[in-house]
């Protein structure tokens, strides 16, 4: 995770990011992508001198460029809020970001709110207001929760935020009582094979509570974390899970319905546009 701040010095500027988040998609498209949520922290690309407002708009240019070459992509934005930055600077960048909610843009805009960084001394009740704030506005919501703390961690995020979606959650594996809530929820986990084994969330592979989590009827959405510092994509992150777990074609194939359909774009993950986008 130390590789962050490499390519941080290039992020601070309007083009750069445009560029960026452009070749973000049109990778992702290549891969076989065609509903991308992109996540973004605006606060730290603004040192030299960018507004909130700027970094997103930015990032919005780079996707709705891809969406304009290409009839059956669709992208939107999660917002993330870090975990150190504090509540109080949680909700300051809610209300920063309102505008840029997708309802007012064609094409590309904010969906999402999320919270992500170190867990241990930033626990999900510091950000109860700021949840209850993104709903206000409208928008999903998703925690990085269990990733490097334990399941109490999920079973704080399900009680105090609310989410429809829960990132990584590896630890909830270890807790049936925590499967069979998210499962009577609904929520999802967005599980990122390469990712835990990297951070060291799972020691191993064939360790990952993926095949666990659908065992017990948990809704589970196969994600790439970040493609550049993992070094993977989602073709390869599916070819991890029929190696390690012997998924077959059919396996996968459910598996990638069950992500489109756990998506917070526009119409709904049941909605017409959805089916519509799959079947492009």
């Amino acid at each position: 995770l130390d590789k962050f701040h490499v390519p941080l010095q290039y992020t601070q500027f309007y083009d750069n990011i445009k560029r960026i988040a452009y070749e973000i998609a049109a990778d992702a498209y290549a891969d076989g992508v065609r509903l991308l949520e992109l996540r973004i922290n605006p606060l730290i690309h603004r040192r030299a001198g960018l507004t909130t407002r700027q970094v997103i708009h930015a990032t919005r240019k780079g996707l709705s460029q891809v969406g304009a070459e290409h009839a059956d992509f669709r992208a939107g934005i999660i917002v993330i809020a870090m975990r150190s930055h504090g509540g109080n600077m949680a909700r300051i960048l809610l209300r920063e970001v309102i505008g840029e909610k997708e309802e007012y843009h064609a094409g590309v805009g904010v969906v999402g709110f999320d919270i992500a960084g170190p867990e241990r001394p930033f626990p999900p009740v510091l950000f109860k207001d700021a949840y209850a704030l993104g709903r206000k506005m409208g928008l999903k919501a998703t925690v990085h929760a269990g990733e490097s703390e334990g399941p109490e961690r999920v079973w704080e995020a399900l009680d105090n935020l609310g989410p429809q979606r829960i990132g990584h959650g590896t630890s909830a594996g270890r807790d049936p009582a925590l499967m069979r809530r998210l499962a009577r929820d609904g929520v999802y986990v967005e599980v990122c094979l390469s990712s835990n084994v990297q951070t060291g969330a799972v020691a191993g592979l064939h360790d990952h509570p993926l095949p666990r989590f659908l065992d017990a009827g948990v809704k589970v959405a196969l994600c790439t974390d970040n493609p550049t510092v993992s070094a993977t994509t989602i073709a390869r992150e599916y070819e991890l899970a029929m190696a390690a777990f012997g998924f077959s074609e059919a396996d996968v194939k459910r598996l990638a319905e069950m992500s489109r359909r756990g998506t917070f774009l526009a119409g709904g993950p049941d909605g017409e546009q959805a089916a519509k986008w799959m079947s492009a």
